[in-house]
């Protein structure tokens, strides 16, 4: 007996699916040579001289776009912001808190705007003398 379209359609499609590339082995292959290419890149080689060469020797196996984006994304990449500001505090010398003024904290709160620069200032509330 002959199979339905639907079971053949159904057949077909789990072929398919077993066919179709995954994704994530791209990632996962770039995590594998990242540390090469930081170092290739930190020497001078270009990204496209190091892709060939990863390409070639059957490292990697993705097109150079995708290689492009991944070394952006995590090896050029700044670290995330609380990582910065961490680094930033860890960095600064530790002054004694009694050094900071109570009017110095004050006066730093109080400074007046930067000047405009020339132009149109738009302010919310109208000046009557204006309105007649």
């Amino acid at each position: 007996m002959a199979k339905s379209y639907t079971e053949e359609l159904a057949d077909w499609v789990s072929k398919r699916k077993a066919q179709r590339p995954r994704q994530d082995k791209n990632i996962v292959a770039f995590l594998a040579v990242k540390g090469d290419v930081k170092a290739a890149l930190d020497a001078g080689y270009s990204m496209k001289t190091i892709w060939e060469h990863l390409h070639e020797t059957g490292r990697i196996e993705y097109r150079y776009e995708t290689f492009t984006l991944h070394v952006k994304r995590h090896i050029r990449a700044k670290p995330p912001a609380g990582k910065q500001v961490e680094q930033q505090e860890q960095s600064k010398p530790q002054a004694p808190a009694a050094a900071t003024k109570p009017d110095q904290v004050q006066s730093e709160l109080r400074k007046p705007p930067p000047p405009s620069v020339g132009g149109f200032t738009f302010n919310a509330t109208p000046k009557k003398e204006d309105l007649f």
